[in-house]
């Protein structure tokens, strides 16, 4: 069958192989995986932090104190990263904003509802 001779070059590409298969994988990081679940759930926890102080928000328009409200909306406005909410929830922020400081209670209430929705779709 084999007399040696045809062997030895079969065995030397597939060392050959072997060798450029384990230089081209990439180094396995074990820790990546771990550091994304502390990344996601930190995001889970921000949102979360971030839906109760919209609610809080809410409350302290339903008791009409519009100056606590925008107070605590001008700080979770802060809080809303490209991470935590698509950009329209910032832009909703800043429309219920507006419409607290012209007195227009219902339409903030309505669009911080909306941006506390998108905080929980994330």
């Amino acid at each position: 069958m084999s007399d040696g001779k045809h062997g030895a070059p079969v065995l030397a590409l597939l060392a050959a192989f072997a060798a450029a298969g384990a230089q081209a994988a990439p180094e396995f990081d074990g820790g990546a995986f771990e550091r994304r679940q502390q990344q996601v759930q930190q995001q889970q926890e921000a949102r979360s932090a971030l839906s109760l102080q919209l609610r809080a928000v809410e409350v302290e328009l339903y008791c009409d104190h519009p100056r606590q409200a925008l107070s605590l909306m001008r700080e979770a406005r802060g809080q809303l990263t490209a991470e935590l909410a698509p950009g329209e929830a910032r832009h909703e922020m800043e429309q219920a904003i507006w419409h607290v400081r012209h007195g227009e209670t219902r339409e903030a209430i309505a669009l911080l509802e909306q941006t506390r929705d998108r905080l929980q779709q994330g």
